[in-house]
């Protein structure tokens, strides 16, 4: 009944929406997707593709006494799977077990918090709607959501007209190539989905595991590696690194700085800080004492990691940024990034 009053809700929205009226159709459409992507139930089979790497995916998805329930599981490579209950994710893995997915992911295989960041003028995107075209076999309206500067990249929804579900997301550079592709091959919405359907079924290493709750998933959890050690936000601000230029909109998510054993250097330690803009995202990694002999950058679809090194007067360290971002933002924040002198 819930998923039956999403759905008319949506097709009263995408009812009214004119391809050449204001840009605020464009918003109202992503607060369709949202609401679509957490109440409706669906479940399907979609591609994700970046640079070289492809991989098929299967998804379950349904909301019952407003929480919601998913599994995503790989189809192809080594078998995992990505399990939701609530605001609780954990990933079965059959080496690494289950680990507990300790950051916020949005719900559904794009895991990107489009309506958030995009609901205001002040962010570094604008969204319009770009027109019509079918994915799965279903009619859909297309979003073109356009950075407004050159140190991020745009994306292009579809979404379904009927339901305002995401079923295709197209990650594009300045050029208007596909950096990377997730899209639905086939879905069914509405429906029932079984608590099997929901459950995992990879084995691991220490246990097999075929239905589970959310005590199961709180004594199968396990937090970050040992070696590396999370920061709060006051902590951050006292490390040693600043980091003094990024561009508009990216803000500190995490930071964290690596443990070595009793009696290494302190100077030793890696240090990592990770930022997002709520739809892209990358990471600053600060290692003190490696030397190499010129700056590297290798891209991957819309991945890239771009790496130099610096010296001041306390000796060499490296910085490599990771992320979805061009190279032009990846090297302006490597370069930004210095060491604070000790008081």
């Amino acid at each position: 009944m819930q998923s039956e009053q999403s759905i008319k809700s949506a097709e009263t929205v995408i009812d009214n929406v004119d391809i050449n009226t204001a840009e605020s159709d464009a918003y109202a459409l992503l607060a369709v997707m949202e609401e679509s992507t957490k109440s409706l139930t669906y479940q399907g089979t979609l591609v994700y593709t970046q640079g070289s790497r492809m991989e098929t995916l299967k998804i379950f998805h349904t909301l019952k006494d407003g929480v919601q329930s998913e599994r995503l599981v790989h189809l192809s490579g080594t078998p995992r799977e990505i399990i939701r209950r609530g605001d609780k994710v954990i990933c079965v893995h059959p080496k690494n077990g289950v680990v507990e997915l300790k950051n916020t992911v949005p719900a559904g295989p794009f895991a990107r918090d489009y309506q958030a960041r995009l609901g205001s003028v002040n962010e570094p995107y604008t969204v319009k709607l770009s027109g019509y075209t079918r994915v799965a076999g279903r009619e859909v309206t297309v979003l073109a959501v356009q950075p407004k500067d050159a140190y991020r990249y745009g994306f292009k929804l579809a979404l379904d007209k009927q339901t305002g579900l995401l079923l295709q997301s197209l990650m594009v550079d300045a050029n208007n190539k596909v950096l990377e592709r997730f899209e639905y091959t086939e879905i069914k919405i509405g429906g029932d989905i079984t608590t099997e359907q929901l459950a995992p079924h990879v084995d691991h290493s220490r246990d097999r595991l075929s239905l589970i709750d959310m005590k199961a998933m709180q004594s199968h959890s396990v937090s970050a590696a040992n070696d590396r050690v999370k920061l709060e936000p006051q902590a951050v601000q006292e490390q040693n690194w600043r980091v003094s230029w990024l561009p508009v909109g990216f803000t500190l998510s995490t930071a964290y700085f690596e443990q070595k054993p009793a009696g290494e250097a302190k100077r030793s330690r890696q240090n990592s800080k990770m930022y997002s803009d709520g739809l892209s995202a990358f990471s600053v990694f600060i290692t003190p004492d490696v030397d190499m002999s010129k700056a590297l950058s290798v891209q991957s679809g819309a991945t890239l990691a771009y790496s130099l090194v610096k010296r001041d007067a306390e000796g060499l360290y490296s910085i490599t940024v990771v992320g979805e971002i061009p190279p032009e933002a990846a090297k302006g924040i490597a370069s930004s990034v210095s060491r604070i002198a000790a008081r």
